[in-house]
């Protein structure tokens, strides 16, 4: 797997957010800073949300994908109180959160 899927993933997460009755889209991530992206795959390694960076360098291709801003921020939140994303879903499956745990796992590769 590579960096397109993990987009993908993302991507349709906030379709799936914008369509949502629930939510009064679109989605405007315009509140987690000017540096937060993920239309690259280098814009995706140096986002900062809630000011922190989503996937620490430190932290690619040695098995601790599961300790990720991004990740921990797409399974319970990171803030305080734990808020977790995309706000009040719908929520990326765990299947799919795992599918970006195991490309950071494998050094985010193209």
């Amino acid at each position: 797997m590579g960096f397109t899927r993990v987009k993908q993933i993302l991507d349709d997460s906030i379709t799936a957010w914008n369509n949502d009755p629930n939510n009064a889209g679109p989605a405007d991530l315009s509140g987690h800073g000017a540096s937060f992206a993920w239309d690259t795959k280098a814009n995706l390694l140096a986002a900062v949300g809630h000011g922190k960076r989503l996937i620490q360098p430190e932290m690619i291709g040695n098995g601790q994908g599961n300790n990720t801003n991004l990740v921990i921020d797409l399974r319970t939140g990171i803030t305080s109180p734990a808020l977790r994303m995309p706000k009040d879903g719908p929520f990326i499956p765990d299947n799919q959160v795992q599918e970006i745990v195991n490309w950071i796992d494998a050094g985010c590769p193209d």
